[in-house]
């Protein structure tokens, strides 16, 4: 008889949840008291070899692996979650790799530890959806056991999970909660705020958005994080525009290009170019817009680009050129649902402007699409309805319009 390591206890526990089992199921399985194998897995009696062998057998692990495979894989997880961080974990580290790992690991003390990365990185990614609600659930109870750093990993993951489920407020608890609890780590600091502040775009909260993006600004320098610096600009020049800033946005998109092309990273070049095209058309500077609109469909287009080349192109009353775009649109790859209509809409203005049937696609558009439309093109619907009822001279659509256009663009 012996006792069980603590790391040995952990296993039981986790493969017991993993199977979704209480301790009376288990006990029922193995023909223990529910009291022998409670107090087993809490440290406060021996185990005999009998009790040690049915729950190797009952779950396929192996106690004499002893604690090697948990050491070694200690420094593949630090290797992985640095990877992740830097944008580099799936050049280096494929996700066979990560879920194809040494046999030996799976029966070892490590295999927790193993399913804890895992959980980490595909709630970062957005992948395996059910893997991670089911391993949250899992290690929900397991955070007494788990040392600071690993509770971290499973925080985060639910705030990741949170987040893409559009739990928003609760995915801020989650963030405030890692802050208060837990000491700073500047690698995944960077991570934390870079979502936290996301987070913060997606429930309208712009001076806290902000905020939280030059938090992650300093994070990602301070551990030179040139990608995620990057994306954090570009995020950042976002909320600039939807803020009315739109001179302050472009200094920083364009500022981020040359900060781009000084460290050689060019996987942002056609969200940038296409962001600098869109600062432009909000400055009314049409010529400007087409020019970017131009370079970043060098990278990429879709119907979201061709719509915006058309748009530029019918304010400079360039109608070839708009109708051109306005035929690519309809053949290029669907950026988001709504851009159909508003293709539609474009083409009832070159031919027929400001006509009944043109309101009603703005319209429509709007009412179908509002809960997934991205807040800078129900901003532009806003904008063009307001056109619209301004030509007609209906100034109580107008007022309407206005006013849901100010309170969208109003800060915290």
């Amino acid at each position: 008889m012996r006792n069980l390591t603590f790391n040995e206890r952990l296993l039981i526990i986790f493969k017991r949840r993993e199977c979704g089992l209480t301790v009376s199921q288990l006990a029922d399985q193995l023909h223990m008291s529910k009291s022998n194998l409670s107090r087993i897995e809490n440290g406060k009696i021996m185990v005999s070899d009998e009790n040690e062998k049915l729950l190797e057998e009952r779950f396929s692990i192996n106690f004499s692996l002893g604690e090697r495979y948990l050491n070694e894989y200690n420094v593949v997880a630090d290797r992985i979650i640095n990877m992740l961080i830097f944008y580099k974990l799936f050049d280096e580290y494929s996700k066979d790799k990560l879920e194809c790992t040494h046999n030996n690991v799976l029966k070892s003390v490590a295999y927790p530890y193993f399913m804890l990365i895992r959980l980490f990185v595909y709630s970062v990614k957005n992948i395996e959806h059910k893997f991670v609600g089911k391993y949250l659930d899992v290690f929900e109870r397991l955070t007494p056991y788990l040392d600071e750093k690993h509770c971290r990993l499973f925080y985060m993951s639910k705030v990741n999970f949170e987040y893409f489920n559009k739990n928003y407020e609760d995915a801020i608890l989650l963030c405030d909660f890692i802050e208060e609890n837990y000491s700073h780590d500047e690698l995944l600091d960077s991570y934390l705020y870079h979502i936290k502040a996301i987070t913060y775009g997606c429930l309208g909260k712009k001076i806290m958005t902000l905020k939280t993006l030059d938090e992650a600004i300093f994070y990602s320098m301070k551990t030179n994080n040139i990608v995620r610096k990057i994306a954090l600009n570009i995020t950042k020049a976002n909320y600039k525009r939807l803020r009315g800033e739109y001179k302050q946005a472009l200094i920083i998109d364009q500022e981020t290009i040359e900060y781009s092309d000084g460290h050689n990273v060019h996987i942002y070049d056609y969200i940038l170019n296409r962001n600098i095209a869109w600062t432009y058309y909000l400055l009314k500077d049409y010529v400007s817009a087409l020019k970017y609109y131009s370079i970043a469909e060098t990278y990429d287009i879709d119907n979201d680009l061709c719509f915006m080349k058309a748009l530029c192109s019918y304010r400079l009353g360039l109608r070839k050129q708009c109708e051109e775009y306005l035929l690519r649109g309809r053949r290029a790859k669907n950026s988001g649902v709504s851009f159909p209509y508003l293709l539609d809409w474009l083409e009832l203005m070159l031919n027929k402007r400001y006509s009944k049937k043109a309101e009603q696609k703005l319209l429509y558009c709007l009412r179908k699409f509002k809960e997934t439309m991205h807040i800078d093109s129900i901003k532009n619907i806003y904008i063009l309805l307001i056109d619209h009822y301004s030509v007609h001279q209906e100034w109580d659509k107008v007022s309407f319009y206005e006013e849901k256009l100010t309170l969208l663009l109003s800060d915290d």
